[in-house]
């Protein structure tokens, strides 16, 4: 069985509450420079771990995936007539 999971990018104030980050979620990817990670959570717990994320002193921002909401069919028109047309 599958399970939905959405991806949250966690902020937070400095590296070493990278360790900590690791409780809420499946690592994915962590980004030093700009003080960020990815991380994937099921669907069904997703208003829990964002309760739990704020309430934390050292995350500054929190920003839901936008990857569900992207349209990920696409029409195959054939546009190579139009492309040999006279002019």
């Amino acid at each position: 069985m599958l399970v939905n999971r959405l991806g949250i990018y966690v902020y937070f104030k400095q590296n070493k509450f990278i360790r900590q980050l690791k409780r809420h979620g499946h690592l994915i990817y962590v980004n030093k420079s700009k003080k960020y990670v990815l991380l994937y959570i099921d669907e069904s717990d997703l208003d829990k771990t964002l309760r739990d994320l704020g309430k934390l002193k050292f995350v500054t921002d929190i920003v839901l995936s936008e990857y569900p909401n992207i349209k990920r069919e696409y029409h195959t028109e054939d546009k190579e007539k139009e492309d040999y047309r006279l002019i």
